[in-house]
């Protein structure tokens, strides 16, 4: 694909980078919070029509809850500790999200995920970081990602 092609594919496109189980502060979520979770991303972030979403997940357990509660998706799952986070930072590794998309959100507040974050700051026209506001590690909030905070009532909730 040639370079003109690439930039009008990625033009107003933003990638989703989505640990639900961080967003919903719980380690097994259920299709309701998800749904309230996924509600209240909207309302903050405003995706465009073109958008993509990765909504991940560390144990197959949460998955249908992933699947049914934020649908027209790409849905990931690897079990273990961290497992959601792991493909999240993969995909900041491995797949050329700069060349793809002119924006990305990543929802987390996981310190883990803040040097994935800051070595697409720069590269990626708007990054994103989205999180709840208590559960958001240092670390993240100094990757150089603009900071968006969740309504702290699901927080509250939960």
């Amino acid at each position: 694909m040639n370079k003109k092609s690439e930039a009008s594919l990625r033009k107003n496109r933003t990638i989703h980078l989505i640990d639900i189980e961080n967003l919903c502060m719980n380690s097994n979520p259920t299709l309701d919070q998800v749904s309230q979770v996924r509600a209240e991303y909207f309302e903050l972030v405003k995706p465009g029509p073109s958008d993509l979403f990765y909504v991940t997940v560390s144990s197959r357990k949460n998955l249908e809850a992933a699947v049914f509660g934020w649908p027209n998706s790409w849905h990931g799952c690897r079990e273990g500790h961290d497992g959601a986070d792991i493909l999240l930072a993969k995909a900041m590794l491995e797949d050329a999200l700069e060349a793809r998309f002119d924006g990305m959100v990543v929802a987390s507040g996981d310190g883990g995920l803040a040097p994935f974050v800051e070595s697409l700051v720069g590269k990626i026209k708007s990054v994103v970081v989205v999180s709840q506001p208590s559960s958001i590690a240092l670390l993240m909030s100094k990757s150089g990602g603009s900071i968006r905070y969740l309504s702290s009532r699901f927080a509250l909730a939960a």
